[in-house]
């Protein structure tokens, strides 16, 4: 992150407004004791600053946080996000996604969905929960929380889809660089067409 600058400007962007008022004291403490004290709030749900949204060239990183990401995607379209966030991409910008924020710049959400529904209900509208489509895999977090039957269901899930889902345990990163250009650093395993298998990561 510090390689685009030395002290980048961070919009720290979280679903809703509630959960963001109450995190972002403890947010920008953690960002600053690892170097990046310049994080600043950017809300998308009840409160959004039209003038700080129409200017996100402004910010070197923009950070997704973690948070339901259903609720996540629908914030997202509310302000048109999906428009500013491709451009801000093509100028050079870095989008940095956590959990649920993450799950945004894939092809889906509907893997979240597969903790409350079954496999045949996601399946029948999944095409609704379609995600930014950034990177051409879907991302599934918090792998060392999920327990063995959810796994097969996602293995079921890998089957039916025409790409890769990777999983991530907390801690855990994808570094995408473009197309199919990226690495994992830490624990994780990816699912391709039924088949699990650990991922080669680095450092």
């Amino acid at each position: 992150m510090k390689r685009r600058t030395q002290r980048p400007r961070v919009a720290w962007i979280p679903p809703f407004t509630g959960m963001g008022h109450e995190r972002f004291p403890a947010a920008k403490e953690l960002f600053e004791a690892h170097g990046f004290p310049d994080l600043e709030y950017c809300d998308i749900d009840k409160e959004p600053d039209e003038r700080q949204l129409a200017r996100l060239d402004r910010y070197d990183i923009l950070y997704l946080t973690g948070g339901d990401p259903i609720g996540f995607r629908l914030s997202i379209q509310r302000v048109e996000l999906p428009t500013r966030l491709r451009q801000f991409l093509a100028d050079g910008g870095l989008i940095v996604g956590a959990s649920g924020g993450s799950m945004q710049l894939t092809k889906n959400v509907s893997l979240f969905r597969l903790l409350t529904e079954s496999l045949e209900e996601v399946f029948e509208n999944r095409d609704e929960y379609e995600g930014l489509g950034f990177v051409g895999y879907e991302i599934l977090p918090h792998l060392n929380r999920l327990d063995t039957s959810f796994l097969e269901t996602v293995q079921r899930y890998s089957e039916r889809v025409p790409h890769d889902v990777i999983a991530l345990a907390d801690g855990a990163a994808v570094v995408h660089n473009g197309d199919q250009n990226y690495r994992c650093i830490g624990q994780a395993k990816i699912f391709r067409r039924g088949v699990w298998t650990p991922i080669e990561t680095t450092a």
